[in-house]
């Protein structure tokens, strides 16, 4: 019975886009396809608790063998994906439902969400690498499809292009890591993927392939040009790639990780890239004017970050952050015309009144003060897992950047309390939950594997921190502003885009300064 269930999950999606294809139900096709994102996303909820208490759950088709060649299984980590998936699917079609409605595109837009959601349901309860590998690349024909809705928009074609490159670079990548892996191991039966002995040659150039995979599907650089394009896509459209789509790179790796943690250079390449990520897109992020601009860029780091929990090996952290991002960065883009009106009113209010230097100083030295002592608290009181140690820098500086913003614009005691107070409880909470989440996951991920960063490369990530808060806050006050503002333009413009005809993508908008009348010259009197 919870086989049929898990089917029923994958074809509910499959029959509502089927159906709203149909040129005779095209008008119901919204209607159809969040209807079933909805009943989907009930029975995830159902298949979820019947995985916490007895155990996975699989449809399979097996040889005599008992070995499967192709179906699908639900593990406690697929359970959890699988769940977010059709909840956003479900959020997103219901508030296109509104926010499409009378737009030619609505109906072409519920038809690929629905095949999109049921594509990615197989790739997260796919139970062998050939069925992942091929519901990857039914995604990508998928996204290519919603990217370009707006077709044949100048701007949904050039946005179709960028996205067709990534997908093709990903794509092929993930194709040469299964041929090799077919070719060494046989069609890998994903429930027991432990038995199988991926060490050697073999298993590091698969593992650098589903680096390249899943980096290139994440955004990262520098395969991160699709991402900003797909702007030209409506809201929905949006919402659904950063909250589901970004993260099946993480998906990936986690769910190969026998494969992925067993090749160090593989988990360094990851943490590598997933650092160059998290440092431009971040200082991008911080430099654009506009809404979802800064959302796409944020959410380039956010997977630049992800990358570096599954090469670090903290997969069930990994898993905790792709939850909590998905969930977070979907209410933003849906909300992000209202983030437009409270930024326009927040430009109209009076401006914070700057801190003196010595100010400023002092609350930069008690907001790093308190965010070492909040971690450390909290790392004392849950220890994390040995990989963590590296992720505790991040914590810190979160932590530090997050205590600044805050007494920067509320210079008080009892802001000064709360800081104290709020910042070790949201400490402890985070690694409560890692921690909780690591237990539920335990029978799909038996051991955590740790993996030996080089010292030199968290130097590097450390000094490149300090170097940007510093210039951040100091340049001000010091000869530093000329690089902080060269920085600034350097980072403005690496986030705009050229089309193939070299014209912007996105160009800002200027208001133009109207020009001053001249004052007409009366003349004196002639000689």
């Amino acid at each position: 019975m919870t086989g049929v269930l898990l089917l029923a999950v994958v074809a509910l999606p499959a029959v509502a886009a089927a159906a709203g294809s149909v040129r005779c139900l095209r008008a119901l096709a919204p209607a159809l396809g969040a209807g079933a994102a909805v009943l989907a996303a009930a029975l995830a909820g159902t298949l979820a608790v019947t995985v916490a208490d007895g155990g996975p759950v699989a449809m399979v088709l097996a040889n005599p063998d008992g070995r499967a060649w192709t179906g699908l299984v639900l593990d406690h980590v697929g359970a959890i994906v699988l769940l977010l998936v059709c909840a956003v699917s479900a959020v997103v079609q219901a508030f296109a439902r509104r926010y499409l409605r009378g737009d030619p595109a609505a109906a072409r837009f519920a038809v690929a969400a629905g095949a999109l959601t049921a594509a990615t349901t197989v790739m997260v309860t796919a139970a062998t690498l050939v069925t992942l590998a091929v519901a990857w690349s039914l995604t990508g024909v998928i996204l290519c499809r919603l990217v370009g809705v707006y077709r044949p928009a100048p701007s949904a074609v050039d946005a179709t292009r960028r996205t067709a490159r990534a997908v093709l670079v990903g794509d092929a990548a993930l194709w040469v890591g299964v041929v090799l892996a077919v070719a060494a191991w046989g069609d890998l039966d994903l429930r027991h993927q432990g038995d199988v002995a991926v060490g050697g040659a073999v298993g590091t150039a698969v593992a650098c392939s589903l680096v390249v995979a899943a980096a290139a599907r994440c955004a990262q650089l520098p395969w991160h040009r699709w991402l900003p394009a797909s702007l030209a896509a409506p809201t929905p459209v949006s919402a659904l790639l950063h909250a589901g789509v970004v993260n099946a790179g993480g998906v990936l790796l986690v769910k190969l990780w026998p494969i992925f943690g067993a090749a160090p250079v593989a988990t360094h390449l990851a943490f590598a890239i997933g650092v160059a990520s998290v440092v431009a897109a971040t200082a991008i992020m911080l430099a654009r004017p506009d809404i979802k601009g800064a959302l796409v860029h944020s959410t380039i780091g956010q997977m630049g970050f992800m990358l570096m929990t599954c090469g670090l090996g903290l997969y069930a952290a990994a898993v905790v952050h792709l939850v909590a991002h998905g969930l977070f960065k979907a209410a933003l883009f849906l909300g992000s015309g209202s983030a437009v009106q409270r930024y326009a009113r927040h430009t109209v209010a009076p401006p914070v009144p700057r801190m003196a230097p010595a100010r400023a100083a002092q609350v930069a030295v008690f907001a790093g003060a308190v965010a070492v002592a909040a971690v450390t608290v909290a790392a004392w009181w849950l220890p994390p897992h040995a990989g963590g140690a590296a992720l505790l820098i991040f914590a810190v500086a979160t932590a530090a950047r997050l205590a600044w913003g805050w007494l920067r614009r509320l210079p008080t005691a009892g802001a000064l309390v709360t800081v104290v107070i709020v910042l070790p409880g949201a400490a402890i909470g985070y690694l409560a939950v890692v921690g909780a989440v690591t237990k539920f996951l335990a029978p799909s991920l038996p051991a955590a594997v740790t993996a030996a960063v080089p010292a030199w490369l968290l130097a590097t990530v450390v000094a490149v921190l300090a170097a940007g808060a510093l210039l951040l806050h100091l340049a001000p006050t010091t000869g530093l502003r000329r690089w902080r503002d060269r920085l600034y333009v350097l980072a403005l413009s690496a986030g705009q885009q050229r089309t193939h005809t070299g014209t912007w993508a996105h160009p800002p908008r200027l208001v133009p300064t109207p020009r001053p009348r001249p004052v007409p010259q009366l003349e004196g009197p002639r000689a």
